[in-house]
């Protein structure tokens, strides 16, 4: 049995870019045979509802970078977050130098009021602005998704305080200033976090076991005879894509992750994922 794990944001889809329809006649055809189509995502369980209602079937997620996962058919089971002792202590640092954060939770993604960051949203689409339409198109939509999707609170770690029964999956950072992530990846990784580079300008902060690596040696314990495939783009790859038994690139990845791999599958845009698989995965009839 073949499993193939498949990142999305760059690898499956790409921003602006329609999702080339080859990557779903992929996933129907993997599973007719028999084998299994994992997507594997820092997004939490709450944004993947767009893209597996596109989907002709259905197909096992792992979300939030392995925090947690949910089978087809099956509820969600997470299992890993960041204690609240863990928040706490971060969200200060954080707020001491002035950062924008956000914390998602098992229930959606909580943050400080919209206004307050009127400065780093501007910063951030200054720095992205020799990305041309493609980092302009990137600051409208996370605008959008902070204005409108996020819950806002004057304290979010308060707010958790007084909620004791959401679980805190990770801290996710934007900042525009690549010396300052550089410090706060420095100083924010220890023995309880692992800190990590998850799209442009961001950082995560999680749980050490939330790593994409663990999430595929979790997985496939149910499968001891299974072949897995990690497809990926980005820095939070790396950790699948050496656990896996072929690592596979799109052709759009960072030069680190194509570094790691033993394929590189063409662009995300020119439907990498659904080429491969069909060119390497697919018996023929």
């Amino acid at each position: 049995m073949n499993v193939v794990f498949c990142d999305i944001d760059g690898t499956f889809q790409d921003i602006g870019g329609d999702i080339p329809v080859v990557n779903f006649d992929a996933i129907e055809a993997l599973q007719q045979q028999g084998d299994h189509f994992v997507f594997i995502s820092g997004r939490g369980y709450d944004q993947l509802h767009e893209i597996l209602d596109m989907l002709k079937g259905d197909c096992d997620v792992i979300f939030s970078n392995g925090a947690g996962y949910r089978l087809m058919g099956e509820d969600p089971v997470y299992r890993a977050w960041l204690s609240f002792e863990k928040c706490q202590e971060a969200a200060a640092f954080l707020e001491q130098r002035e950062i924008f954060y956000f914390i998602h939770t098992d229930e959606g993604i909580i943050m400080k009021p919209y206004d307050l960051y009127t400065k780093h949203f501007s910063d951030l689409r200054e720095k992205m602005a020799s990305m041309g339409e493609i980092g302009d198109k990137i600051m409208n939509l996370k605008e959008k998704f902070f204005a409108e999707e996020c819950l806002h609170v004057a304290d979010p770690i308060a707010y958790l305080q007084d909620h004791p029964e959401l679980k805190a999956l990770k801290i996710e950072i934007m900042e525009a200033s690549d010396e300052e992530l550089d410090y706060l990846r420095t100083a924010l990784n220890d023995e309880d976090t692992y800190v990590f580079s998850s799209y442009f300008q961001c950082l995560e902060i999680v749980n050490p076991i939330s790593s994409k690596g663990h999430a595929v040696n979790h997985f496939m314990a149910k499968f001891p005879g299974g072949k897995s495939y990690g497809i990926g783009d980005g820095e939070n790859d790396l950790a699948m894509l050496e656990a896996v038994d072929v690592a596979v690139a799109v052709e759009n990845a960072k030069d680190n992750v194509k570094e790691q791999a033993d394929i590189i599958a063409a662009h995300c845009l020119d439907g990498g994922v659904g080429k491969f698989i069909f060119e390497h995965l697919i018996t023929p009839v």
